[in-house]
């Protein structure tokens, strides 16, 4: 008698052992996908977490784009603008990326750090506090002082307006806030560090 799906007495592997093995490898497949896709979505640590490295006097630079590295000056940026930037010699460290946002000064209520702004500029962390994303500016065209921070992950939304608190999504806290100001020069420079950790929160 040919044995089917029962176990073999002869050391052979049988269809069922065959079937199991095989649902077990594509699991373990699907698990590791899953794995590296979450590895693309959440910036580069440095070291065994996010440390920041930004100094108060240190001068801030365009993060991305054509302009990278270049300074950044009051000029550059209007009333509902918003760049990334790195502090200047520090682009390395992912901990340092800072959306640098800029409103009417009159719209900054608590818990913002009033005394942090300068001429409508504002300054918080980039790195998502979900799952450390870097978080981008939409702006709002019709209105620009209803634009907000928002995650391209998975749409935590943040005010800019107040303390960058969490108005969306899984986000569990605001993205720390870091003082700025505006140079004699027009260029901007930090006043001071984080007011909290920078990074994932869950």
């Amino acid at each position: 008698m040919v044995e089917n799906n029962s176990e073999s007495r002869d050391g052979k592997v049988t269809r069922r052992q065959f079937a199991l093995g095989f649902i077990g490898a594509a699991g373990l497949a699907a698990f590791g996908s899953l794995l590296s896709f979450l590895k693309v979505l959440t910036p580069a640590k440095e070291g065994s977490g996010y440390v920041p490295t930004v100094k108060s006097g240190d001068k801030l630079v365009y993060a991305k784009g054509s302009r990278q590295g270049s300074l950044l000056k009051a000029s550059d940026l209007q009333i509902g603008d918003a760049v990334l930037a790195y502090p200047k010699g520090k682009t390395k460290n992912v901990a340092n990326i800072v959306q640098l946002i800029r409103l009417k000064e009159s719209e900054y209520k608590p818990p913002t750090r009033v005394n942090e702004t300068d001429e409508g500029f504002v300054a918080y962390s980039a790195v998502c506090t979900h799952l450390g994303c870097i978080v981008g500016w939409k702006r709002n065209n019709k209105d620009p002082e209803a634009s907000i921070i928002e995650c391209p992950c998975h749409n935590s939304m943040y005010d800019p307006a107040l303390g960058a608190k969490v108005i969306g999504g899984p986000a569990p806290a605001p993205l720390p806030q870091i003082g700025v100001k505006v140079s004699k020069d027009g260029t901007l420079v930090f006043t001071s560090g984080f007011s909290g950790p920078i990074g994932p929160k869950v």
